[in-house]
């Protein structure tokens, strides 16, 4: 029987590092504890036309625990392997960054499209800050908003855009435009924001 032992202990420790192996960033444990390190970090709400509004979707990848395309989708999509609470978002020095844990964030980047698709900005997260850089993100009371130098800004509207993957991503742009074949017009929110006005008017 103690001849077992060591084999029993071996396996325990290998599932233990397969289990810490997997992405944690959708939030499943500990979210609240996270989102705390950082105040008005939250998820980011879609609302608008292009939106359904049968349940809450979210800014967020196409698969959890991977970098790419950011887009839009409900909290619960695919298979149980894929159940994923939204992720939190906050910005840091004009900049917007997706908060993974404790020790890890991603930037939200915006690649330049200018040439390949009707709108020139895309959302993307990466591993660095990279793609165009000059602009700023704000919130306006729930709404984010970019801004680029000379006064110019997205005035708080994105878009929801198929692409030829068949995958919807988003854009956005900061020059007056015809919204695209393809595409639907959606504002990001984070409510969390109003609760903290309205928690500090209380006290």
């Amino acid at each position: 029987m103690h001849s077992d032992l060591p084999l029993a202990l071996f396996v325990l420790l290998c599932s233990l590092s397969i289990v810490a192996s997997i992405p944690t960033w959708e939030g499943m444990n500990g979210r609240s504890s996270i989102g705390s390190l950082i105040p008005g970090a939250s998820n980011i709400r879609a609302l608008g036309p292009a939106i359904s509004q049968t349940m809450p979707q979210h800014l967020t990848v196409h698969v959890p625990g991977q970098l790419g395309n950011l887009t839009i989708s409900p909290e619960n999509v695919g298979p149980p392997l894929f159940f994923q609470t939204p992720p939190l978002f906050y910005i840091n020095r004009n900049k917007l960054w997706l908060l993974v844990n404790e020790t890890t964030v991603f930037p939200v980047n915006i690649r330049n499209m200018t040439g390949t698709h009707d709108l020139p900005m895309q959302l993307v997260l990466g591993k660095k800050t990279e793609g165009i850089t000059y602009g700023s993100w704000r919130w306006q009371t729930t709404m984010l908003y970019y801004d680029v130098p000379g006064g110019r800004s997205n005035d708080g509207i994105y878009y929801l855009c198929r692409t030829e993957s068949g995958l919807q991503n988003i854009f956005m742009t900061t020059v007056p435009s015809p919204t695209p074949p393809g595409c639907g017009i959606t504002t990001l929110h984070s409510f969390i924001r109003a609760g903290m006005k309205d928690r500090r008017r209380t006290l």
